[in-house]
C-alpha cells in the first residue's frame, strides 16, 4: 500500500501524463482519504458556521472587518492595508504599523477576485482544514504508524482550542499551522532548502510567531544533540538562527516606518506592573528592566491569576496528554509565550493565558510537534504501543475524544462562540439602516457592525474609547458624517455603549438623531430635524428586556428579573445604559409587586450620568397582577448611560418585565430631570461591566 508522502516522491520517466499525476493520489483502501474526508467536513461546518456568525452579526471589527477593510483600500489604491482603527502610535493608519505580515499578502489576489468578507471566512475555513491533512502526513513519517499518526490527527482535528481559533473571524496566523507541519516535513526528510523556505514564511506571518520559532529553534539544537546529529544539523541549524535574526529585524524596521512609536499599551500589563508605567505604551525592554530593578515583581505578576492561568494551561495540555512538555521541541516554544503571558500581561488581554480568540495558532502546531517526537520515543520502547491493535486504538481515539470535551469544558467551551439567536426582523432594520447611508459617506460603527461595512473606503470603528480620546487629543477631532450604532446588538457585547461614550458631547448638538428603529440608530452631522424610521416612517419605541439589565439581589428566571426578598436600598435591577438625545420620553415599566398592606416595596428609577442624575421615580405598592408604571420627563441635552433601576423600598416579592421608552415629538410632559430631593437620597450607581 503506498502512501500519499511516498506517492509525492514518485518518478518513471516512461510513464504517461495521466500516470504521475494519479501518483499524487493515494490508493484506494489509503486511511488518507478518511483523513481528507475530515478535513473536507470541517472545512465545509466551519465555512457555514462562521459565515453564519457574520450573517447575525458577531464578527467583529478588530479581527474581521479590519482585515476586509485592508483588502479593500489597498486594491482600491485608497492606501496600504489601512485597518479602519484609531490609534496614536498608527498616524497612517496602516496595519504595518501594529503588525508585520507579508504572507497576509497572499489573500490579497483571492479577494481581488471576490471582495466580500466571506472570502475571508471561507479562506481561513480551507486553510485550518488544510493543515489537518498536513500534520496528518507528518505523523505517519515521525511516528511510521497509521494508527498512531491517526490518534495524532483526530487529536488536532478535535481540539477546542483549535476549533475557538477556527470560529473567530479571520487572521494572518491560520497559515502558521500548515507552514510550520510542512517546514517540520521537510526538516525530518533533510530537504534544507524547503525547510528554510518554509520555515522563513512561518516567520513573516506575524511577528509575535519570531520568538515562538526562535524557541523552538533552540529545541531543533537540544534534540539535534541529543541524537547525535548536531553536527551534521548544524548548516541548517545555523541558518534558521540566522534566518530568525533577519526576520526581527526586518519586522522591527518596517513596524517602525509605519509607526509613530511601539510597545504594548499599558493597560494590558499585569496589574502589578501597573503602578510603576506612566505612559500610554510600554516596551517589552522597559518591562524587563523594570522587574531587574524590582525583583519582587517578577513573583507578583507571575502569581497573578495563577488560579486561572493553570486552569487553563492545564486545558490546553489536556488533548496531548501533557505529552508535549516532555519534548524539547515544545518545550522551548511554550517558554517565550507563556513568559510574555504569564509575567507581562494582566486581565485586561487575559486571552494571552486562557488561550482565546486566535492565540492558540501560535502555539498549537508546535505543540503537536513536540507530542509527536514524545510519542515516538514512547513507542521505541514499548512495541505495543507503536503498532497497536484494533482495540488499542479504538481505546486511544476514545481517550483524544474525551479529553478534548473535557479540554472544552474546563475552558469554558473552548471559548466556542454560540451564533446569536436568529432576529431576522431586526436584521432586515440593520441592513436597511447601513443602506440608508450613502456607500461613499465617512462613518464610524459599532466593532460588531463594522465588518458589515467595511469594504466602504471612508469607513472606520471605535474599539476602545481611550484609545479613540488619546487618538483625538493628538491629531484633532474625528468629523464623519454619519455614526452608526445599535444598542440591541449583541447585549453581551454592548460595543454600542464605547461609540456612544466617545461622542457622548457631541450627540445631540453636532450630531443630530436622524433615524431611530428598534435600537438602531443614525446620528448625522449637522443634522436638526424630526427622528424618522428606517424601515417605517416614525421612530418606534425603545425595548428593554429584561435580559438586558444587570442585577444585584434580583436572579433571572423565565426572561424576567425576580426579588423575593432583601433589604430597603438594594438594587434589584439596573441598566441598559443607553444614550437620549434631547426631547420628551415616555418610559413604561412593567412589574407584578406582592407584599402586605400599601407599603411601597420597589422604587423605580429613571437616571443619567451613571445614576447620579434623575430623570423621573415612581414607587410601586403591592397589587394584584401586573402593574404598568409610567414615567414621562424630558431632557434638554443630551445624557449618557441612562440607566433603569428598581430599588427595595420595604418587603414583598417584585417581577421585573422590562422596560419601553417612546419618543415624543410633540414635546408634552413634565421636565423631570432636576429631582434634587431623589439625587440626594440615592447614591449613584456604579455600572458593572460586562
Amino acid at each position: 500500500m503506498s502512501r500519499l508522502s511516498e506517492a509525492v516522491d514518485t518518478s518513471d520517466s516512461s510513464a504517461s501524463a495521466t500516470d504521475r499525476l494519479l501518483a499524487f493520489f493515494p490508493n484506494r483502501d489509503d486511511p488518507t482519504w478518511y483523513v481528507l474526508g475530515l478535513a473536507l467536513a470541517l472545512f465545509v461546518g466551519f465555512a457555514i458556521y462562521t459565515s453564519l456568525m457574520h450573517a447575525r452579526f458577531a464578527s467583529t471589527g478588530a479581527d474581521l472587518g479590519a482585515y476586509t477593510h485592508m483588502f479593500a483600500t489597498t486594491l482600491d489604491g485608497e492606501g496600504w492595508l489601512l485597518h479602519g482603527k484609531y490609534r496614536v502610535s498608527q498616524p497612517t493608519g496602516s496595519y504595518w504599523g501594529a503588525h508585520f505580515s507579508l504572507t497576509l499578502l497572499l489573500f490579497l489576489p483571492l479577494f481581488a477576485l471576490v471582495p466580500s468578507v466571506y472570502t475571508l471566512l471561507v479562506a481561513k475555513s480551507f486553510v485550518l482544514a488544510t493543515s489537518v491533512v498536513v500534520l496528518w502526513l507528518l505523523a505517519r513519517e515521525v511516528l511510521d504508524s497509521d494508527r498512531l499518526a491517526g490518534v495524532v490527527t483526530l487529536s488536532y482535528a478535535f481540539n477546542p482550542f483549535l476549533w475557538s481559533a477556527w470560529s473567530f473571524d479571520f487572521q494572518e496566523q491560520i497559515l502558521i499551522p500548515p507552514l510550520l507541519f510542512a517546514a517540520y516535513y521537510a526538516y525530518r526528510k533533510e530537504h534544507h532548502l524547503a525547510f528554510l523556505g518554509l520555515l522563513a514564511a512561518v516567520l513573516f506571518t506575524n511577528e509575535f510567531v519570531i520568538y515562538v520559532v526562535a524557541g523552538f529553534t533552540v529545541g531543533l539544537i537540544v534534540a539535534a544533540a541529543r541524537a547525535g546529529r548536531l553536527r551534521e544539523r548544524a548548516p541548517v541549524l545555523v541558518a534558521a538562527v540566522v534566518l530568525v535574526g533577519v526576520a526581527r529585524v526586518v519586522s522591527t524596521t518596517i513596524m517602525s516606518y509605519y509607526s509613530a512609536f511601539g510597545g504594548l499599551p499599558s493597560y494590558v500589563v499585569a496589574a502589578p506592573l501597573q503602578p510603576f508605567i506612566d505612559t500610554a505604551r510600554v516596551s517589552l525592554t522597559d518591562l524587563v528592566g523594570l522587574m531587574l530593578a524590582n525583583p519582587e515583581l517578577l513573583l507578583e505578576s507571575a502569581t497573578f491569576a495563577v488560579d486561572q492561568k493553570l486552569l487553563f494551561f492545564a486545558a490546553f495540555m489536556l488533548p496531548v496528554l501533557f505529552l508535549a512538555l516532555f519534548d524539547e521541541r515544545s518545550l522551548f516554544a511554550l517558554v517565550p509565550f507563556l513568559g510574555f503571558a504569564w509575567v507581562f500581561t494582566g486581565e485586561a488581554k487575559a486571552v494571552y493565558y486562557t488561550f482565546g480568540a486566535h492565540y492558540p495558532l501560535y502555539l498549537l502546531p508546535f505543540v503537536y510537534v513536540g507530542t509527536m517526537g514524545a510519542l515516538d520515543r514512547l513507542s521505541g520502547r514499548f512495541e505495543s504501543v507503536s503498532r497497536p491493535s484494533r482495540a488499542v486504538f479504538a481505546g486511544l481515539v476514545a481517550v483524544v475524544l474525551v479529553t478534548s470535551l473535557v479540554a472544552g469544558v474546563a475552558s469554558g467551551g473552548g471559548h466556542l462562540a454560540r451564533p446569536p439567536d436568529p432576529q431576522p426582523d431586526h436584521r432586515e432594520t440593520l441592513d436597511a439602516a447601513i443602506e440608508s447611508i450613502p456607500a461613499n459617506a465617512t462613518l464610524i460603527a459599532q466593532n460588531d457592525i463594522y465588518p458589515h461595512v467595511a469594504t466602504r473606503e471612508n469607513a472606520g470603528f471605535i474599539v476602545s474609547q481611550n484609545t479613540f480620546s488619546a487618538y483625538e487629543r493628538e491629531y484633532g477631532p474625528v468629523t464623519p458624517e454619519y455614526i452608526l450604532v445599535d444598542s440591541q446588538l449583541n447585549p453581551n457585547a454592548p460595543w454600542s455603549r464605547t461609540v456612544q461614550r466617545s461622542y457622548a458631547d457631541r450627540l445631540g448638538s453636532e450630531y443630530g438623531l436622524s433615524r431611530y428603529e428598534d435600537g438602531v440608530q443614525i446620528f448625522e452631522r449637522g443634522y436638526d430635524g424630526p427622528v424618522r424610521g428606517i424601515t417605517q416612517s416614525e421612530p418606534d419605541a425603545r425595548r428593554y428586556d429584561a435580559a438586558d439589565f444587570a442585577t444585584d439581589t434580583g436572579t433571572e428566571s423565565d426572561g424576567r428579573i425576580v426579588s423575593a426578598n432583601g433589604s430597603a436600598g438594594d438594587y434589584i435591577w439596573f441598566g441598559p445604559y443607553d444614550v437620549l438625545t434631547p426631547g420628551t420620553y415616555t418610559a413604561t415599566v412593567r412589574v407584578n409587586v406582592s407584599g402586605v398592606g400599601s407599603t411601597p416595596v420597589v422604587r423605580i428609577d429613571a437616571a443619567a450620568g451613571g445614576g447620579s442624575e434623575i430623570l423621573a421615580s415612581e414607587t410601586v405598592a403591592p397589587e394584584r397582577g401586573w402593574q404598568t408604571v409610567t414615567m414621562t420627563f424630558t431632557i434638554d441635552e443630551t445624557v449618557s448611560d441612562v440607566e433603569f433601576r428598581g430599588i427595595r423600598e420595604g418587603d414583598g416579592r417584585v417581577v421585573f418585565d422590562g422596560v419601553r421608552v417612546r419618543y415624543d415629538s410633540a414635546g408634552n410632559g413634565t421636565n423631570a430631570s432636576r429631582l434634587a430631593a431623589d439625587a440626594a437620597t440615592t447614591p449613584p450607581r456604579t455600572e458593572v461591566s460586562g
